[in-house]
């Protein structure tokens, strides 16, 4: 056999194989891939040229490329943050922080403090105070809370945590206690809002 007939035979299984497994009807794992099915002098003798194998392997590339690409309209598009999900964070990168009475920020909070800087991270202006906050956004229930909504406490709404999921709020407490999480169970629910 011509060393170009034996070059086209290689050629053709090599495309046989690669249009199988594009089809995903590639070899049984049992296959002996080593071993063509037919003896080489079964394939056709005529009729092959280095250009014409050459004008396969780039139409398998072409074909394979095609099935492979992902469809412009199946794409997954990126979820942007929301603004909750971002005053969360930034309330998360506080986490440790000291707490001062009328403290808003950068290393030291009280609770309306750290709950308006969040949000303004997040790029929604809120007012200063846990009262003022509460009047802020659109009103929640308890059980249709989202992460960074502000929650509510106490009487006359006088202490503000961001919620953190879990049944769990981020805030700044009192003197001497850090900014850090706690449980909402631990404190008299009094409501919370939804700023943006």
């Amino acid at each position: 056999m011509s060393t170009i007939a034996t070059r086209a035979a290689s050629g053709v299984a090599v495309l046989a194989l690669a249009f199988g497994t594009v089809a995903g009807t590639g070899l049984p794992a049992a296959a002996d891939t080593a071993k063509p099915a037919a003896p080489i002098s079964a394939l056709p003798q005529g009729g092959f040229s280095a250009r014409s194998v050459d004008a396969l392997t780039i139409g398998a590339t072409q074909v394979g490329a095609a099935r492979v690409s992902p469809d412009k309209a199946t794409k997954k598009k990126k979820k942007k943050s929301s603004k909750g999900a971002k005053a969360l964070a930034f309330a998360k990168r506080q986490l440790g922080d000291r707490y001062r009475y009328g403290g808003t920020g950068p290393s030291a909070w009280d609770c309306s403090g750290l709950t308006r800087g969040a949000w303004k991270h997040a790029g929604k202006k809120i007012p200063r105070t846990s009262q003022g906050q509460a009047r802020a956004g659109k009103k929640v229930t308890k059980s249709k809370l989202r992460k960074g909504d502000l929650v509510f406490f106490y009487s006359g709404k006088s202490h503000v945590g961001i919620y953190a999921g879990k049944g769990k709020v981020i805030h700044a407490s009192r003197p001497g206690k850090p900014v850090g999480y706690i449980k909402m169970k631990y404190m008299p629910y009094a409501g919370a809002r939804r700023p943006a």
